[in-house]
């Protein structure tokens, strides 16, 4: 059984609908779905009346998900004491990233501060989660600061009286091709499919691609070959010749000269920001030094 489950059957509970946890989640509905029947087996009975609509906890859900709220309540709470009482200085601070950004940007990020403010101690967290546990985690102070891009059109909106947010740097989302790959030419409806290689569908580039490319000409003809949640799989799956992506300029200018990949110029590329987010209550003066240097 694993903590999320709890989560996601609160969720629904409080949303009523699949469709609104699951973006609430950022996971598709058909895996909430999977993750809710998960729990059900391992509780050995119907949490929910899928019947009405309203969804409606069942009687047995109904006593099951106050118990569930307790443990989830619980086990943050045991977390956050824990992470507390193994901190060994008041200059460790705690960062969680986005996976591309922890691989390129983070480091340079905090080479820069230490030279600005002097020498702090780091942990840097990229794990692959939704943007609401990146926050609740801010907000239980489990982390002092989430750098992510900027989040897609019609994400859910940050809270502006709980969390401060900065921009910090910046980012190019380019479309790249290995050599061996014929000019896609995509200003044009017309043509042969285009080999394509993609984000998983829960991954943040993959929204921030869908957005950019919602309205183009090609998109019709673009035929996926691989996906991947991670940029720098994406990256490499180019390089092998496998299709077209839209990569984050970093991801390839940090591997120095790579002749093998080659930029498909045209209007469908975009610069986003990359984005700075603490908890308003994180108070410690290391966080507020930190928070004080880092500008774009």
């Amino acid at each position: 059984m694993h903590l999320r489950w709890l989560e996601d059957l609160v969720c629904v509970a409080e949303e009523g609908h699949f469709a609104r946890a699951a973006e609430r989640r950022h996971i598709t509905q058909s895996a909430l779905s999977r993750r809710i029947k998960s729990l059900e087996m391992w509780a050995g009975a119907e949490l929910l009346d899928r019947s009405k609509h309203p969804i409606r906890l069942t009687a047995a859900g109904a006593e099951f998900v106050t118990a569930a709220q307790d443990i989830v309540a619980q086990a943050y709470e045991a977390r956050l004491q824990a992470e507390a009482l193994s901190k060994e200085s008041q200059d460790e601070v705690t960062i969680a990233s986005l996976h591309t950004l922890a691989l390129y940007f983070v480091p340079s990020l905090v080479s820069k501060l230490n030279r600005m403010i002097g020498a702090f101690e780091v942990s840097v967290v990229a794990e692959t989660r939704t943007v609401e546990e990146y926050l609740a985690s801010l907000s239980e102070q489990r982390t002092d600061f989430f750098i992510s891009y900027a989040l897609p059109s019609g994400s859910e909106e940050i809270d502006e009286s709980a969390f401060e947010q900065k921009v910090i740097g910046s980012d190019r989302l380019i479309p790249y091709a290995h050599a061996s790959i014929d000019d896609p030419q995509l200003h044009s409806p017309d043509g042969p499919s285009i080999p394509y290689v993609g984000y998983s569908g829960t991954a943040m580039m993959s929204s921030l691609v869908k957005e950019l490319i919602q309205d183009a000409p090609f998109r019709p003809r673009l035929q996926t070959r691989y996906r991947a949640t991670l940029a720098e799989s994406v990256r490499t799956a180019v390089s092998f010749g496998l299709g077209i992506a839209w990569l984050p300029e970093t991801t390839v200018t940090a591997h120095g000269n790579t002749p093998d990949l080659r930029h498909i110029p045209g209007p469908w590329e975009t610069e986003f920001e990359i984005k700075l987010f603490k908890s308003r209550n994180n108070t410690r003066p290391v966080v507020e030094r930190i928070w004080a240097a880092a500008d774009a």
